[in-house]
């Protein structure tokens, strides 16, 4: 019995330091590189690439929760906050929650799935 409850508490404690580990991560200004899915994008899909709405992507994510974006040629301001798996981010905006797929974390790489585009992002120097 001793054994189970010691288990529970450490794996308890992994997941905690996961998580705590990618909200670290994910913090800073992350700007738009470039498209992981091009080749299954249409030719209009790729000509939205080479335009301010998608080439002008930025996140900037804040130590203490809040977040400033331009996406999709809208400026979005809230709070946001990485679900218990550290798989997706959730935006919380007036407009309503947002939650997007983390397809790759690293210290300079931020890869997220939007609707049906998956982008690439590096971290800002600024």
């Amino acid at each position: 019995m001793n054994k189970r409850i010691l288990t529970i508490i450490v794996f308890t404690l992994l997941t905690l330091a996961v998580n705590a580990q990618s909200n670290e991560l994910l913090i800073g200004k992350w700007v738009f590189k470039d498209a992981y899915n091009k080749e299954k994008m249409d030719e209009a899909g790729l000509q939205m690439l080479k335009t301010d709405i998608i080439s002008q992507m930025t996140f900037d994510f804040k130590r203490n929760s809040n977040f400033s974006s331009f996406v999709m040629g809208e400026t979005m301001n809230g709070t946001w906050l990485l679900t218990k798996d550290s798989k997706n981010v959730i935006l919380k905006t007036p407009d309503g929650p947002f939650e997007f797929k983390i397809l790759k974390l690293t210290k300079t790489e931020l890869a997220l799935k939007l609707g049906l585009g998956e982008f690439l992002m590096i971290k800002s120097e600024k």
